[in-house]
C-alpha cells in the first residue's frame, strides 16, 4: 500500500486564475514550514484544490519543482457527479496534471468502484478518497464499511496500490505536451484579475514606471512587475527618470515585484508585500539604495499582527485570510506615508520624510479591537542588496549598539545607520544582508493610538563613535534590550 504526505496548499484556495495562482508559493510555503516542524521533508506532489487548475499556477509548480500532481476528473467529467474518469497515461498526461478515475462520494457503491478499477486496461487507475470518514465535508464522505470493501477489491483482483510520489517508473522519458497545460478548470466568462500588486500598478502605471526605472528595473523585471505590453515595454527603455523634485536625500516606494529586496535567505521571506518597503538613495551614489521595510513585522502577546511576507504563520495565516497589499502615498516634501487596517480592527501605519542628510522614520499603530494589545513589538529591515559596498553577507561590517544598528562599507569610510526610540533589539542577517533596530510599541488600550520615531542616516569617515553617543543621547532603549 502505498503512502506519502503531498501538499494540497494551506488554504485549499482554488488556483485556475491568475490570481490565486499568485498565493500558490506562499500557500505551499506554510504547508511546508509545518511539516518541518515535525521532520517531515518538503512533498513532491500536490493535489489541485477543490480539482481547480490554470496554466499560471501550472507553471509555478514547475517553477518550484513539483514532479507530480493530481488534478480531478474534470474536463472529462463534470464536477459532483458519480462517473468513471480517465486512466493516467503517462504518454498522455503531463505528470503535474494527473486525471482522477474514480473521486469517492457518499453514494459510491462496490459496482461503480469495480468499472473504475475497469479502467485499468487503458493505463493506471487513480483514486481520491477525501476522508474516511469526513464528518466535516459530507458531501465526499465515505462510509468506512465501504472503504472496507473497495480495499478488499483491490487485494482481490490483485492491484499494485502506491503513492503518486512512486510513479517515477511509469513516467515517459520526457513529459507529453498535454493540451490542459493551456487551460483552466472550472472555465469562467469573468475577466481574469491580475495579482494584486500587477492590478496596483497598471491603476498608476505612470508612476510606478517611473519608480521601476529609477531601480534601474531591466525590461524583463518591468514586464513580469507590471505586465507591461510590449508596447509599454519598448517605451519603457526609452524612459529617462527624472530628478527628484526635492534637495536632500531622496526616498521612493519600492516597486517590488520581480526583484527581492534580499540576496539570501530567500525562503524566510516568500512573497513579500511591497507596501511597507522604501528604498532610500545614497548620498554618494544615486543609484544605490537601501531597502527599509516600515515594519516587517508587528507581533503582540496573541500573535504576529503583521508580517511584510510569508514566513512564520500570522495570527491571519492561522484564519486562513490573506492580506493584501496597500501601497504607500506620496506627501508633501518627498515623504512618504502608509496606512493598513487589519481584519480586527487594528489600524497601523508609517511615514517617513526625507531632509537634507537623514530620514525622519515614524510608525503608528491605533487599536481598534475591544481588548488591550500588550507585547507590541515590531521589526524594522533595512536590506543591503541594492547598496553595492555593503553587500557582504557578513556581520563582520556591522555595529549593534542600542539603539543604533549600523553597517559599513567595504572601504571603511562610509555608513548607513538607524536608529529607534524605545528599542528592544538590535541585530543583522548576514544571509539577507540587513541590520535591525528593532522598537517597541507601548501596551494599547482600545480606541488608543501609540508611536514610535525613528532615524536614518549616513555617516563618512573612519569611525562612527560620535554618531553612537549622539543617537544614544536622543533614543532610549528598553529594558532587557537584546544585541545580535
Amino acid at each position: 500500500m502505498g503512502f506519502e504526505i503531498g501538499n494540497h496548499s494551506w488554504t485549499h484556495i482554488g488556483l485556475s486564475t491568475p490570481r490565486t495562482a499568485a498565493l500558490l508559493e506562499p500557500e505551499i510555503a506554510l504547508v511546508q514550514n509545518a511539516l518541518a516542524k515535525v521532520g517531515v521533508p518538503n512533498p513532491t506532489s500536490f493535489a489541485w484544490c477543490g480539482n481547480a487548475f490554470g496554466p499560471e499556477a501550472f507553471r509555478e509548480l514547475q517553477r518550484l519543482g513539483f514532479r507530480y500532481a493530481r488534478r480531478g476528473m474534470q474536463p472529462e467529467q463534470p464536477y459532483g457527479k458519480i462517473a468513471v474518469g480517465p486512466a493516467y497515461q503517462p504518454e498522455r498526461h503531463h505528470p503535474l496534471l494527473i486525471p482522477t478515475t474514480g473521486e469517492a462520494y457518499p453514494d459510491w457503491t462496490l459496482e461503480h468502484f469495480r468499472r473504475v478499477l475497469d479502467r485499468a486496461s487503458a493505463g493506471l487507475v487513480v483514486l481520491q478518497f477525501h476522508g474516511v470518514p469526513d464528518v466535516a465535508h459530507t458531501w465526499v464522505h465515505t462510509p468506512p464499511e465501504r472503504f472496507e470493501e473497495y480495499m478488499q477489491e483491490l487485494t482481490v483482483r490483485d492491484f499494485e496500490v502506491i503513492a503518486i510520489r512512486d510513479l517515477e517508473g511509469f513516467l515517459a522519458p520526457a513529459p507529453p505536451v498535454d493540451p490542459l497545460s493551456q487551460e483552466r478548470y472550472p472555465k469562467t466568462n469573468e475577466p481574469l484579475r491580475a495579482p494584486v500588486e500587477v492590478e496596483q500598478t497598471r491603476a498608476a502605471l505612470p508612476r510606478w514606471t517611473i519608480t521601476m526605472r529609477r531601480h534601474a528595473y531591466t525590461r524583463q523585471e518591468a514586464q513580469q512587475t507590471a505586465w507591461l505590453t510590449p508596447q509599454e515595454a519598448s517605451a519603457y527603455e526609452k524612459l529617462e527618470a527624472p530628478p527628484s523634485e526635492y534637495d536632500g536625500i531622496e526616498i521612493a516606494p519600492y516597486p517590488g515585484g520581480a526583484r527581492s529586496p534580499r540576496i539570501g535567505f530567500l525562503d524566510g521571506a516568500i512573497a513579500p508585500l511591497r507596501g511597507s518597503k522604501l528604498s532610500v538613495f545614497l548620498p554618494w551614489d544615486k543609484s544605490a539604495y537601501v531597502v527599509i521595510d516600515l515594519p516587517e513585522l508587528i507581533t503582540s502577546t496573541v500573535g504576529h499582527q503583521y508580517l511584510a511576507h510569508t514566513h512564520v504563520p500570522t495570527i491571519w495565516n492561522d484564519r486562513n485570510v490573506w492580506i493584501e497589499n496597500v501601497d504607500s502615498e506620496p506627501m508633501p516634501n518627498g515623504a512618504l506615508a502608509l496606512e493598513w487596517t487589519l481584519p480586527n480592527g487594528v489600524v497601523f501605519g508609517s511615514k517617513a520624510t526625507p531632509g537634507p542628510h537623514d530620514v525622519a522614520l515614524e510608525l503608528w499603530l491605533r487599536n481598534g479591537t475591544p481588548d488591550k494589545l500588550e507585547g507590541l513589538r515590531t521589526q524594522v529591515c533595512a536590506m543591503l542588496k541594492g547598496a553595492p559596498g555593503f553587500t557582504a553577507q557578513t556581520q563582520d561590517n556591522k555595529t549593534f549598539l542600542a539603539p543604533v544598528a549600523a553597517a559599513r562599507s567595504d572601504d571603511g569610510h562610509r555608513w548607513i545607520l538607524i536608529a529607534w526610540e524605545r528599542t528592544g533589539r538590535s541585530w543583522g542577517n548576514p544571509q539577507c544582508p540587513c541590520f535591525h533596530a528593532d522598537p517597541v510599541f507601548e501596551d494599547c488600550s482600545p480606541g488608543e493610538t501609540v508611536r514610535l520615531r525613528g532615524r536614518l542616516w549616513f555617516h563618512e569617515g573612519d569611525s562612527i563613535d560620535a554618531e553612537l553617543a549622539e543617537a544614544r543621547k536622543r533614543f532610549s532603549v528598553m529594558p532587557g534590550t537584546r544585541v545580535g
